[in-house]
């Protein structure tokens, strides 16, 4: 993959209810995919707690191949040029 490091892709990423969509252009293709979600989470401005206070994780699912993505997989390996990702926090339903 000695190619890839030095490659790019554009982007489009939005939040799980579709109010807020970014462009991100120039992402490395050597970056993993956490690393992606979390230049993303700042860039669109979204909470990185829930209501009380809680930490929230994001994941980012892929719509062209209807999945999630893992944190760990290499953006130029997981996603092409012009793939389009959704934001979506993790919620545990319950938890306390």
């Amino acid at each position: 993959m000695g190619q890839a490091a030095a490659m790019s892709l554009g982007l489009r990423a939005s939040d799980v209810s579709g109010q807020k969509t970014v462009r991100a252009s120039a992402v490395p293709a050597d970056a993993t995919v956490g690393e992606l979600v979390q230049g993303l989470l700042a860039k669109m401005g979204l909470s990185r707690h829930d209501v009380e206070g809680r930490p929230l994780n994001y994941y980012a699912r892929l719509d062209r191949e209807g999945r999630h993505l893992n944190g760990s997989e290499i953006v130029g390996d997981a996603l092409k040029e012009g793939d389009e990702i959704v934001l979506t926090p993790n919620i545990d339903a319950g938890n306390r």
